[in-house]
């Protein structure tokens, strides 16, 4: 049962792109007592191929050829590497060595088992195992405790993180970000994935108390990758792949089952018309349901639907209600009913990435540089990035380190409307328009109703207007779709150093700086032809964010250790966090040239105005552990934050937490027991 508990914690889902080749299954069983492994992790090495075990311990992965080996590894135990064979058996060995495991916590490090809050943390391996765009999504699945929300469907979009529920009902949910030890402004999707080393989720008060305010919602603490003390490495990666919707689409009706529920409705009306109110000479009205669905068969072409895609007769449709048996969809409009079709493509996903590590006892260095691509599943959405990150450590004396990182990012985006309302909304519109109406523009009076050519030979969308289309006249998604623009710019720079100096006693104070920059522009257009920007000879707008924070931190660390029993740490430390924010918004109508974007082909102002915050922020904050023979925790920790976006005589804010923590599973009356391994 305790392997089962962790069951969920091990669960890791993949998604290749490979040729397969051997197909491989195998039992995976702990060493001690030969029973099966549930949950295991088992992937190919080299590759993104992996697998679980399921409630017998038994998996089945496929891999590129014979000599293959394979990684296997489940939480508490020694993973392994093995030579991938049919019919295998895998024994894992517990980890005694799972609780001295270090893990990042607020301001710095320590050891699992002296941990007083809930923590939880991914590693490295985790994270590479994910195709993910953003950092965030790769936490999904792994935490307990954490809620990871990724369906938006938005190439580039950020997952939403919820840690242990929502904390307001009216302001953020989300989490505070925490970069190498310092907080973080921008958006988890300036960072590339391979660059991420771990990924530590503190979830209680007693782990995140010391970020004070800003921790409400719990903490995300992302420690990057660094340089290896040993030989120099260069790393690459190629990954592609497709996607699609998780969620298949509804059943809709096709034309023919549309056609006669139409019929039906629309005889019902009549039928209701002609048997409501009175006659001039003040009689009740009167109709059979024969005249009404002679009326409705006379006019649901003519007055109501005035598209008519069959081969029979406006006014000859129907037998009865129902359409009649001969009457077939006209040859030239057969294959132009699709929106979907014409709107939904396979996802597709590309990512290239190259890294180089290395270095001695005096200094290590990492470089990295990364471009992906993602086009998503509706036609024009996309996202592409460039990432670029450098980091360098020195150590020149044993009392003196030093160190410094520079990290950019490039990316551009591009929009589908998910507004539910939105004509752009591909899913809202492709859904709701009826199944009778063409994508482009036909001849509707011909035998086969024959697609209408310009002057060149082209399709010409169809807008509605030319045969007075009951639905959605004067707007068409996929027309509107090509012809418009929605796209965002964002570019990044970050900077961060730090200075060590070790002292006697125990002592050492560090010096961090942090400097992040960010511009983000919106551009969109409404073309003059079709849609929005119809009404005003087409429209643009600029939406132009400028960010600029910077935090430096000043920190005064104590350890000592007494007679080998009891140790004590200690931590103080001051903040000072500066955030700025300009924002523009322009937006002129009326243009020049058509589908000329920039703002000069447009002459008429239609709105232009800017603003300016500024934040300021001063903390004071210390925390002491104490650890008494590695089994008995106890912590206190205290932050006072000041921010000027209060009245000064109401601007402090006083935060605090205690913990303790008992390890039974070294007391000497727990450990007879081989089958308590961690409590």
């Amino acid at each position: 049962m305790k392997r089962f508990s962790l069951l969920l914690a091990s669960l890791l889902l993949t998604c290749t792109a490979a040729l397969a080749q051997v197909s491989i299954t195998g039992t995976v069983v702990s060493a001690s007592d030969n029973e099966p492994v549930i949950g295991a992790s088992v992937t190919v090495v080299g590759t993104k191929t992996g697998t679980a075990t399921d409630l017998d311990g038994r998996f089945t992965i496929t891999v590129p050829n014979a000599n293959s080996q394979l990684n296997i590894s489940y939480i508490g135990m020694t993973p392994v590497t093995v030579k991938a064979e049919n019919g295998m058996t895998v024994e894992l060995f517990s980890n005694s060595q799972d609780l001295d495991e270090v893990v990042v916590v607020a301001y710095g490090t320590a050891k699992k088992s002296a941990l007083t809050g809930a923590v939880s943390q991914v590693t490295s391996q985790q994270i590479e195992a994910r195709p993910v765009t953003s950092v965030t999504s790769a936490l999904e699945g792994t935490t307990t405790g954490l809620v990871v929300n990724s369906t938006y469907g938005q190439p580039g979009n950020d997952a939403s993180i919820r840690i242990r529920g929502f904390a307001s009902i009216n302001g953020s949910n989300e989490p505070l970000y925490v970069i190498d030890g310092v907080p973080y402004g921008g958006n988890i999707s300036d960072l590339n994935s391979a660059d991420i080393e771990s990924i530590t989720v503190l979830k209680d008060a007693t782990s995140a108390a010391l970020y004070g305010n800003r921790a409400g919602n719990g903490v995300v603490l992302i420690n990057t990758k660094k340089g290896r003390n040993d030989n120099v490495r260069i790393n690459a990666s190629v990954m592609m792949g497709t996607y699609n919707r998780g969620i298949p689409e509804y059943d809709r009706m096709d034309a023919r089952q549309w056609m006669n529920a139409m019929m039906q409705s629309y005889t019902r009306e009549h039928y209701v018309a002609g048997n409501s109110g009175t006659n001039a000479d003040g009689t009740p009205k009167t109709m059979s349901w024969d005249q009404a669905i002679a009326n409705a068969n006379a006019g649901i072409i003519t007055d109501y639907l005035h598209y008519n895609i069959f081969n029979q007769p406006d006014d000859a449709l129907f037998d009865g209600i129902y359409l009649k048996n001969n009457a077939q969809i006209k040859s030239g409009l057969a294959d132009d009913l699709d929106w979907f079709k014409a709107a939904i493509r396979s996802g597709f996903r590309q990512e290239y990435n190259m890294s180089g590590d290395g270095g001695n006892q005096k200094a290590n260095y990492y470089f990295s540089t990364g471009y992906m691509k993602e086009d998503g599943y509706t036609k024009e959405s996309g996202f592409e990035r460039i990432t670029g990150r450098a980091r360098v450590n020195l150590e020149p004396k044993s009392w003196f380190k030093t160190g410094m990182t520079i990290a950019g990012s490039h990316q551009l985006t591009s929009y589908h409307s998910d507004s539910e309302g939105s004509y752009k909304n591909a899913f809202g519109y492709c859904r709701n328009i009826a199944p009778i109406y063409p994508i482009h523009l036909h001849d509707m009076n011909s035998i086969n109703g024959e697609y209408t050519l310009d002057e060149q030979g082209n399709k010409i969308y169809d807008s509605g207007d030319t045969y007075n289309r009951t639905q959605y006249s004067g707007r068409h998604y996929l027309w509107e779709t090509e012809l418009d623009m929605d796209k965002t710019y964002r570019n990044t720079l970050d900077g961060h150093g730090y200075l060590t100096f070790v002292l006697p006693y125990g002592f050492d104070i560090t010096l961090n700086g942090d400097l992040n920059v960010r511009n983000t522009e919106n551009r969109s257009y409404n073309n003059a032809i079709i849609g929005d920007g119809q009404g005003n000879n087409a429209r643009t707008k600029r939406i132009i964010y400028r960010y600029k924070n910077y935090t430096f931190q000043q920190l005064l660390n104590w350890k000592q250790t007494y007679m080998d029993r009891h140790a004590f740490e200690v931590l103080l430390g001051h903040e000072n966090y500066y955030y700025k924010y300009n924002y523009l918004y322009g937006y002129k109508a009326n243009e020049t040239l058509a589908g000329h974007v920039d703002m000069i082909n447009f002459s008429d102002i239609q709105n232009l105005y800017d603003y300016e915050n500024n934040d300021r922020k001063e903390s004071y904050f210390g925390r002491i552990v104490y650890v008494l023979d590695d089994k008995y925790s106890f912590e206190g920790s205290f932050r006072r934050d000041g921010s000027s976006r209060f009245h000064p005589d109401h601007r402090w804010g006083n935060f605090y937490s205690v913990g303790a923590n008992w390890i039974l599973s070294r007391e000497e009356f727990i450990r007879q027991y081989d089958w308590i391994n961690n409590l």
